[in-house]
């Protein structure tokens, strides 16, 4: 990993928090959370295919746009050993959306859509380009344009039934090796996020490894 820098370090060279939060926007530096950056950070995002494009077409119709991930199963075909062929969709929405959206993608979208399906349906039910509507944890950190944040993914593919069963054990393995070790990962939200899931201690042993030291020691003190 490239040098890590400290906001203290930043301001000594003259950069200003506004500063920091441009060049930070710009992919110049990334933040690591806690107080900590790097220099030309390796920024993970998630593109939008034809039919994840529709879908969040879609949500912007709502009067009020509903918070979402819309994530599709190759998506991480760049980080796993057994590539997938045939896509699944999930659509992500909070609790009071997920009936609305429902109705709005199977109204617009021929194939099987299944509402919070359980392991059951999934096996029953399932064909290529599937959509499956589930829940959204509130206050999940999102990207405005439904693509999944890198900190998401990680506690997902650890711990979220919805997306760790469409890959083996091996494949998890392999995709949270590669992902927290080439990526740029904000710890504070990261472990944020895990702390309101009530999985901080269940993340920090599973990717203490990766973490660097300076920052290491702040979450196991936070």
């Amino acid at each position: 990993m490239t040098k890590i820098i400290t906001k203290a370090e930043l301001c000594a060279k003259g950069i200003n928090a506004m500063g920091i939060s441009r060049l930070t926007n710009k992919g110049r530096l990334g933040n690591l959370g806690y107080g900590f950056y790097i220099d030309n950070p390796n920024i993970l995002h998630f593109e939008n295919d034809d039919m994840m494009t529709k879908i969040n077409s879609l949500l912007d119709s709502f009067p009020f746009v509903p918070n979402r991930v819309v994530f599709s199963s190759i998506s991480l075909n760049f980080c796993i050993n057994q590539l997938i062929t045939n896509t699944t969709y999930i659509v992500e929405v909070e609790k009071e959306y997920l009936q609305s959206v429902f109705e709005l993608l199977k109204d617009n979208f021929k194939g099987v859509i299944l509402l919070k399906p359980n392991k059951e349906n999934k096996i029953n039910y399932w064909t290529p380009n599937a959509i499956y509507v589930t829940e959204l944890f509130k206050r999940s950190p999102v990207n405005k344009d439904g693509t999944i944040t890198i900190e998401k993914l990680i506690m997902d593919l650890l711990f979220d039934e919805e997306i760790y069963s469409l890959y083996s054990g091996q494949d998890i393995d392999s995709a949270i090796d590669i992902i927290c070790s080439k990526y740029i990962v904000n710890y504070k939200t990261l472990f944020s996020y895990a702390a309101r899931r009530n999985r901080k201690n269940q993340l920090l042993n599973g990717i203490k490894k990766y973490i660097p030291k300076e920052i290491l020691e702040v979450v196991c003190r936070d």
